[in-house]
C-alpha cells in the first residue's frame, strides 16, 4: 500500500502523495493485527485534488494482501489557492500602488489563505519578511526583506484606511 499510495505522485503536474507516517504492530517478528498509514497529498490544480482522492480510495479499496482489509478516514484540510481574475486584478492593483512588481510563486504549501482564497475572496499571502530554509533547522529571514516588506504592508493599508 505504501509504495502505491506513494506512486499517486506526479511531479510535472504539481502533486505529492507522502505516506509520511506509518505505525502498527507488536514486534519486528510478529505480524502486526493493525497498522496505520497517514497520508499528506499536496497539489497545485484541483483536478490532480479529484486524481489523488480517487487513487488512494482505489489503493484502500483493493489491498494486495488477501484477508487484509483497510478503512480510509481523514479529509482535505485546505484547497489549492489557485489563479484567477480577482486575484490577478488585486495583484495589479497593489502593483500599481506599491509602484513595483510583485512577484507570485506557487510554493506547494498550505496556509489560511488558501481557505479565503477557496471562497472566492482576492488574497495575499506569503507578504511576510523571506529568506531562505523554509520549516527546516536552518531556516532564516533576510534582514533587510523586514523593513521591505513593513514599507509595503503600511503602504496597502494606508490606501485601504483612506477609502
Amino acid at each position: 500500500m505504501i509504495i502505491d499510495l506513494t506512486k499517486l505522485t506526479n511531479i510535472e503536474l504539481g502533486s505529492t502523495a507522502n505516506a509520511g507516517k506509518m505505525s502498527g504492530g507488536i514486534g519486528a517478528n510478529t505480524i502486526s493485527p493493525t497498522a496505520q498509514i497517514i497520508v499528506e497529498v499536496r497539489y497545485s490544480q484541483q483536478q490532480e485534488r479529484e486524481r489523488l482522492l480517487a487513487g488512494i480510495k482505489e489503493v484502500v479499496n483493493n489491498p494486495e494482501v488477501s484477508g487484509v482489509s483497510a478503512c480510509l478516514s481523514g479529509k482535505i484540510q485546505r484547497d489549492v489557492m489557485q489563479p484567477n481574475d480577482k486575484q490577478t486584478k488585486f495583484l495589479t492593483m497593489l502593483e500599481k500602488l506599491l509602484d513595483e512588481p510583485l512577484a507570485t510563486e506557487q510554493r506547494g504549501g498550505v496556509s489560511d489563505a488558501n481557505i479565503v482564497s477557496a471562497a472566492g475572496v482576492p488574497t495575499l499571502d506569503g507578504f511576510g519578511p523571506y529568506g531562505d530554509g523554509d520549516h527546516t533547522k536552518n531556516e532564516r529571514a533576510a534582514k533587510k526583506s523586514f523593513s521591505r516588506r513593513i514599507a509595503q504592508v503600511s503602504k496597502i493599508l494606508s490606501f485601504y484606511a483612506k477609502r
